[in-house]
């Protein structure tokens, strides 16, 4: 079975294109004969499929692209802002600023994943790896569903566990829950 948009070979049991992400018809994913065993979960899948392994891997380099990039802008944002007040003598201040800026990272990479992402398919960590959001419809994710999707991106635990029980619920591997929740899927543009 082929994608109907990309001609690129389909999984079986497949509902989105893993190439394109285009959403395959429901009667035609059933067309084909499986010829191989599917996985009992997205864990399964990770632990015997080099594909899966090679994926995630993928999908940590681009967030650490992400991580970095946020981080750059908020030290420059905590020079321009904490600094001086430090300089100055404002140390109660100082402090104040490095706690308001600590929480809001979290809030801020969120907000960045979900505008990059509704906006342009991908994040720049994304974008620098060949990958690309895809929405149940094959196109952008609205804000919502983006938002949505990275909610877990504001503390590292959310999203290990968002990892891990997207895994664990889903038979393919390339879903957190966030995704599942929303329709969404991280394929390769």
């Amino acid at each position: 079975m082929n994608c109907a948009k990309c001609g690129k070979e389909l999984p079986a049991g497949a509902t989105f294109c893993p190439a394109c992400g285009a959403p395959v018809q429901p009667g035609a994913a059933s067309a084909a004969p499986s010829t191989s065993s599917t996985p009992a979960s997205g864990i399964d899948a990770l632990t015997k499929d080099q594909k899966a392994q090679e994926y995630w891997v993928f999908r940590l380099v681009a967030i650490v692209i992400d991580w970095i990039a946020v981080y750059i802008v908020l030290a420059v944002l905590f020079f321009l802002i904490a600094l001086p007040s430090f300089l100055l003598g404002g140390g109660v201040f100082f402090a104040a600023t490095v706690g308001l800026l600590a929480f809001l990272w979290g809030i801020i990479f969120v907000l960045y994943n979900a505008v990059a992402e509704s906006t342009w398919g991908a994040s720049l960590g994304k974008h620098l790896l060949s990958l690309k959001v895809s929405s149940k419809t094959g196109s952008n994710p609205t804000f919502g569903e983006a938002f949505i999707r990275n909610i877990s991106k504001i503390y590292l635990l959310l999203l290990l566990l968002d990892v891990i029980v997207g895994l664990a619920v889903s038979k393919g591997y390339q879903e957190k829950y966030s995704d599942h929740l929303m329709g969404t899927k991280v394929v390769h543009s």
